[in-house]
């Protein structure tokens, strides 16, 4: 039997920290001489944030545009994986878009265990701590996300109270036993343990507590009506939100661009605007907003030469042409959009 490698999947609501987390990772991962593997799922245009991603703490990176990539892009998504297991990585990261249900993608990786060179397989879900409890009626999916992940990090934590945090952890360890919390050094330090087992290991060693398969096998056999009904009802509220992309122009003054993410209306739940500033040579910026916050300090990007600079837009309830005439006034400019995905 080939040789296998460790697995993560990072899941997470929208705007919770995922690609922040997998930024944070692979400086420690390649700290410790680590190559990495990386698929980045997005709802509209991954090339952007694989921009923000230092190459040279790559071994390689594969976009996928996708909003529930479990399965529109399923297919797409597996042969990905297929294609990381025969290059040189140690070691396979997957970050899965905010607005996707990733049960359907382990049962997946559970049925074809046998052709993904992947093993042991860790699930962490990213919770942002200033937003639990808070997501209204797409609680059940972020719920959803949780309640399949062996390992859980909380990321905004000094942006709330201490008294809030204390309840904000009970509160996420009520909702799924199965998980624990966990922290960059205990995920990297975990992994690379298995990286070195694997290198030594030519058949599948025992099951790790918090491989992400048996979690969701023992989650599968425990379901009863009602838990199947919520299943339905988390994997249907991935399938609502939609997507929408206007091209900007190639170079902004920094307070429009921000005027402009902090005009948009607050069904846009997660925004990002790809810019070059007039008064910051060099890179193109990354500009974003969770909900009604804007994010203070943009992100500088690697080149990305065949990706436009752009507004993206997530929500379950967009208005494409209100959006529109929101850029329009903003530059003084006709502009259509790109596209968008319903």
């Amino acid at each position: 039997m080939n040789k296998t490698k460790p697995f993560l999947l990072i899941t997470g609501f929208l705007g919770a920290g995922k690609t922040t987390l997998l930024r944070r990772m692979l400086h420690e991962l390649r700290a410790k001489n680590i190559n990495t593997d990386v698929i980045l799922n997005d709802y509209l245009n991954a090339n952007i944030d694989v921009a923000t991603l230092d190459p040279s703490l790559l071994s390689s990176v594969a976009p996928l545009a996708a909003g529930c990539a479990c399965c529109e892009s399923l297919e797409e998504l597996v042969q990905l994986c297929k294609t990381a297991g025969s290059g040189k990585g140690d070691l396979l990261l997957v970050e899965l878009n905010g607005t996707a249900d990733p049960l359907v993608l382990l049962e997946t990786f559970t049925l074809l265990d046998n052709r993904l060179a992947y093993f042991p397989r860790y699930q962490v879900c990213v919770i942002d701590a200033r937003y639990w409890g808070k997501r209204n009626e797409f609680e059940i999916l972020e719920r959803r996300q949780l309640e399949t992940a062996g390992f859980w990090y909380l990321s905004h934590k000094n942006e709330v109270p201490k008294t809030d945090l204390k309840r904000i952890k009970e509160s996420i360890r009520r909702a799924s036993n199965n998980s624990r919390e966990t922290n960059i050094e205990n995920l990297v330090r975990t992994l690379h343990i298995e990286i070195k087992r694997s290198k030594t290991v030519e058949s599948r060693a025992m099951s790790s507590s918090h491989d992400m398969t048996r979690i969701s096998s023992r989650k599968q056999g425990s379901l009863n009506v009602k838990q199947q009904y919520l299943k339905d009802s988390a994997h249907k509220l991935s399938h609502r939100f939609t997507g929408c992309q206007f091209p900007l122009p190639d170079k902004v003054d920094s307070k429009g661009i921000q005027r402009l993410m902090n005009s948009l209306p607050n069904w846009v739940i997660r925004a990002k605007a790809l810019v070059r500033i007039v008064d910051k040579t060099g890179f193109r910026w990354l500009f974003e907003k969770v909900g009604n916050e804007l994010i203070q300090n943009p992100i500088p990007t690697y080149e990305l030469p065949s990706t436009p600079s752009s507004l993206m837009c997530i929500g379950p309830k967009l208005d494409p042409d209100k959006l529109r005439r929101l850029v329009e006034t903003e530059f003084g400019i006709f502009i259509s959009p790109l596209g968008d995905r319903t």
